[in-house]
């Protein structure tokens, strides 16, 4: 099957060079390769021109649920794979991803993802590379936005899911940009098939928070989310 790779970015100039080589240099070469810079203001553009790749510029409200929605419409092929812009994904990642998609009847699939940053999330890497290996309702919890796949078959229901997040969440008070639209993904494809996380392959992701404080207050405040969202998602 053909595949579709979408990266998303910010303001990543310090990163999208080493993203986007990381997917040039799979051992499985995708055939179609978007990145989309969401309000970007950096040389991020200008950092990606000379790879060949499509790349779009949108501006609009924040939050990279905008990017992952405007990265999806545009690509075309039978497999679609996301990454952010300041990861870096192992060289079998789109073999893998795409393998693994392809089995056991799955529609969802994500790999482990290896956090840089404080020592907190150093640490978190050991249980994280061996805890996250799950399948259907467990897996829910570990599908992250730096490394999922999906059929393009049903890039629609994807993207109409996508939609819905933002309106969710604004009824729950979450903040722009962390709406957590990859677990309301998780959640919606659960109750239509199958979810595999593996660890087989990875991506490496830059955390933004620079204190073991910081870090621990995102962990926190993103196992709340998640509880409300869950909680929310169960009545609908």
């Amino acid at each position: 099957m053909q595949t579709s790779v979408v990266i998303i970015a910010h303001n990543e100039e310090k990163c999208i060079a080493k993203c986007i080589e990381s997917i040039l240099n799979q051992t499985q070469k995708p055939d179609e390769i978007i990145l989309i810079i969401h309000n970007g203001t950096d040389k991020t553009f200008e950092m990606a021109q000379p790879y060949p790749i499509t790349t779009i510029k949108l501006d609009g409200l924040a939050g990279p649920v905008y990017a992952r929605i405007e990265g999806i419409q545009n690509a075309s092929k039978e497999i679609i794979l996301c990454i952010d812009g300041d990861s870096v994904a192992e060289k079998n990642w789109v073999e893998v991803m795409g393998k693994t998609l392809q089995s056991n009847n799955n529609i969802l699939v994500g790999s482990y993802i290896k956090f840089e940053g404080t020592i907190f999330d150093n640490l978190s890497n050991i249980w994280n590379k061996y805890f996250c290996v799950s399948k259907n309702k467990k897996a829910v919890s570990w599908l992250w936005g730096a490394s999922f796949a999906f059929f393009g078959k049903d890039k629609n229901f994807v993207l109409d899911t996508f939609k819905k997040s933002v309106g969710a969440s604004k009824e729950l008070n979450l903040p722009s940009g962390r709406i957590a639209e990859d677990y309301w993904l998780a959640l919606s494809m659960n109750k239509i098939g199958n979810l595999e996380i593996t660890n087989k392959t990875y991506v490496i992701a830059q955390v933004k928070e620079t204190s073991i404080t910081r870090s621990l207050i995102r962990n926190r405040t993103n196992h709340k989310n998640g509880h409300l969202i869950k909680k929310f998602f169960q009545q609908y």
